[in-house]
Formats: structure tokens, C-alpha cells, sequence
């Protein structure tokens, strides 16, 4: 939601994005954006269909989700189910669960690579491509800026996973959070670095990365860091 906020922010004042690098929710908004969806329509789809609480409350009880209900979803209402078939160029990261490290999916089937990419480990299953599981890319790249590394300077790096503070006496399921975070924080820098603009709004380090109850808030947050941004630049 922080994702569309963002880009809702940039199409208001006529900037749109020309390619789109992604992982995790980062790549499923992507493919949605990069397959000529508009912003405000793609919220109204995530509030309405994905039915955000109803997964929340299963992962709090500590259920391993399938991904059968996203793949339903990305089936019918995706406008298009093939890289080759999108308008922009979209470049999705997943982790290989077998040997490790980065792959980046750019062409031929689009669901698989998604549902690969936002496999988190220990509530989904890893998605198999070509007989090799993959999940969420974001454990070996949250910020993937490979494919425009020769256009750093161009690139709008957006990321949406600030670091909270730290609470000693915080839950499990605070300290879960923060090792994720935590986890991501030195290669997202570097990934980082150069960029023409890095936007990471800070005020979303009160929400948890299931922590889903508050869907238009954490859109508007995206939304009003990046109109912030902008007036500034």
C-alpha cells in the first residue's frame, strides 16, 4: 500500500515510470503498474479483494499460508500473464531456496516469478520454477537495482521497510520484524547509493510487516512523504 501511495504521489505530477525493478509486494504492485493498471484502481483492488485482514489474523495464528488465493487473484485480475505482454519493461527478484543468491525473472510466464518473489519464508511454501524453489527475493536483495545499474542517476529507488526503534522489551513479534529488518539494512544501502532519489518514509516504522489492519493509512503515508519530496525538489 506504502508502494501505490508513492506512485500515486509521482503520476499526479505527471511522472510515471519508464521500467520497474521489484521484490516481495514491491514486485506484485510492479506488475500491476507495469501492465497499465492505475495506482488509485490497483489500491481499491488490494482493500477489496485481497481481503488483507483475513490473512493477517491466519498468520498470527500461526498457520503456513498457500499462495492459492493470491494466484486467484493475479489470474483474474491481471491484465496480462507474460513479461513480453507488459507495457513496461518489469524485472522481478526471487532468492533460490537450493543453492542461494539473487535471480531476476524479465521474460517468458509473469505469476510464477510473482508468487516466487513474495514467498516469505516459514508463512508460505517456495515456489518451484523449472524445478528449483524460490522465495522472497527480498532475502537476498530488498532493493534489486541491478537491471538499471548503468542508470543509477535516473532511478527512483523506493523502499518501504524503515528501521523502528529498538524496544528491548518488545514482543517476539516485534523482534521477528526487526531481525527481518535488520537483515535488509546494509544491502538495501548499497543498492541505494547513487540513485537520483531514495525514498523511505520513516513514519511506517510503526507498522509491522503483517501488520495489515491499517492498509489506508500506510497508503497515505507513501502518498504524503512523496508529495513532501517533490515540493521540496
Amino acid at each position: 500500500m506504502a508502494h501505490i501511495g508513492v506512485l500515486r504521489a509521482f503520476q499526479e505530477v505527471g511522472i510515471v515510470p519508464s521500467a520497474i525493478s521489484g521484490t516481495s509486494a514491491g514486485a506484485l504492485v510492479g506488475a500491476f503498474i507495469a501492465a497499465g493498471v492505475d495506482p488509485d484502481e490497483l489500491g481499491r483492488l488490494v482493500i477489496s479483494d485481497w481481503r488483507l485482514h483475513l490473512t493477517r489474523w491466519r498468520v498470527l495464528r500461526g498457520d503456513r499460508l498457500t499462495q492459492r488465493r493470491i494466484r486467484e487473484i493475479l489470474n483474474a485480475e491481471l491484465p496480462v500473464h507474460t513479461f513480453e505482454e507488459l507495457r513496461i519493461p518489469l524485472f522481478v527478484t526471487a532468492t533460490d531456496l537450493q543453492q542461494g543468491g539473487q535471480r531476476i525473472f524479465k521474460s517468458g510466464e509473469l505469476i510464477p516469478p510473482l508468487l516466487a518473489s513474495c514467498a516469505v519464508p516459514l508463512v508460505f511454501p517456495a515456489m518451484v520454477i523449472d524445478g528449483v524453489p524460490y522465495v522472497d527475493g527480498g532475502l537476498s536483495n530488498n532493493l534489486p537495482i541491478e537491471p538499471f545499474e548503468l542508470r543509477r542517476n535516473e532511478t527512483i529507488a523506493v523502499y518501504v521497510n524503515p528501521l523502528p526503534k529498538y524496544d528491548p522489551h518488545g514482543t517476539w513479534r516485534a523482534t521477528v520484524d526487526r531481525v527481518f529488518h535488520l537483515s535488509f539494512r546494509e544491502m538495501v544501502a548499497r543498492s541505494a547509493k547513487g540513485c537520483r532519489a531514495y525514498i523511505e518514509p520513516q513514519e511506517l516504522d510503526r507498522f509491522g510487516m503483517f501488520d495489515l489492519r491499517y492498509v489506508g493509512e500506510i497508503e497515505r503515508i507513501g502518498y504524503d512523504h512523496t508529495k513532501a519530496l517533490l515540493a521540496q525538489h
